[in-house]
């Protein structure tokens, strides 16, 4: 018996699934201070901050927060060619400073733009296998819908 996950042909290690982004800190420049105030710093910033600190001006160093680079999926409907029904968007996020502990680490925020899911490396990946199976039951459907619609036709 094959796992969704080799059917898939994704990797089920963790080991197996390191980073291609170093997560070594780096210093980077910052721009902080109020209009008329502002001065550059240089702060820690993890390697995979897509982030310009300098353009994203913060009252205090302590404003700094740290996002990985955006990903999202669409699900479309045939009843709109415009638009989406719906979105979902994942980044890697950080805020060093902030009074939840759990948020000063890096976690993964999964989004529909209206609601935040913050999320441990582990919660992620187990969102990910329950995709992943959704995935592998949706192209089931798929094949019900095409083979249904050509007995149709």
């Amino acid at each position: 018996m094959t796992t969704v996950a080799a059917e898939c042909n994704v990797a089920r290690s963790a080991d197996s699934l390191a980073p291609a982004t170093p997560v070594t800190p780096r210093l980077v420049p910052a721009r902080i201070g109020r209009p008329g105030r502002v001065q550059t710093v240089h702060v820690p910033c993890p390697a995979w901050c897509v982030l310009d600190h300098l353009d994203e001006r913060q009252v205090a160093v302590e404003d700094i927060s740290h996002r990985g680079a955006p990903d999202h999926a669409q699900v479309s409907t045939m009843t709109d060619d415009f638009y989406s029904a719906f979105e979902v968007y994942t980044q890697v996020y950080s805020d060093p400073a902030n009074e939840d502990p759990r948020m000063r680490v890096a976690a993964i925020v999964v989004t529909d733009g209206s609601r935040d899911a913050y999320q441990t490396p582990d919660m992620a990946d187990e969102t990910a296998d329950e995709l992943i199976a959704f995935a592998m039951r949706l192209k089931e459907a798929a094949g019900i819908a095409r083979l249904a619609n050509q007995t149709a036709a």
